[in-house]
């Protein structure tokens, strides 16, 4: 897969292409009963677009307010994210800010990529809750690869 050098919070990459379309987790109809097809797409990671270091997994996607993705404006430009219960992948980075929360009731901190310390979005904190916000421009998803050893060794039987 590759990586874009470019991937930053800034308005000209933000204003490139559309923020959500690279994401298929987006338009997959999960089902009400557990099956083997969600639980492949429930287990991939989503990456730092910059660098493909492993920020979270898809299964950590949560509803906030009874919604995963949300659009806000920020400076001018649009802002698309999602919530997800934990993201190890990110790094605070400056002090908690309490003021123009996005989420009522919530403090944040700006996260970064451990690895590369792109901007990946927020963490928003209350006194009951916990929560990243993570930008989707940001994020990629980690391509399945499928486990093809099984049938080269099938294929390599010896005799006894």
């Amino acid at each position: 897969m590759d990586f874009d050098k470019k991937a930053s919070m800034s308005p000209e990459y933000l204003l490139t292409g559309n923020q959500t379309d690279h994401l298929t987790y987006l338009t997959w109809d999960f089902s009400i009963f557990e099956n083997e097809v969600d639980d492949k797409i429930l287990q991939k990671n989503l990456l730092c677009a910059a660098c493909g270091h492993p920020i979270t997994k898809v299964r950590e996607k949560i509803k906030i307010r009874g919604r995963h993705e949300y659009r806000f404006n920020n400076l001018g430009y649009p802002i698309v994210l999602g919530c997800f219960r934990n993201a190890p992948g990110c790094i605070g980075y400056g002090g908690i800010s309490h003021g123009y929360s996005w989420f009522r009731g919530y403090t944040w901190q700006i996260q970064l990529c451990k690895n590369c310390q792109s901007q990946l979005g927020w963490v928003y904190i209350s006194e009951q809750d916990r929560f990243y916000a993570l930008v989707f421009k940001m994020l990629r998803e980690e391509e399945v690869k499928e486990n093809n050893d099984r049938e080269s060794d099938e294929g390599s039987s010896t005799p006894a």
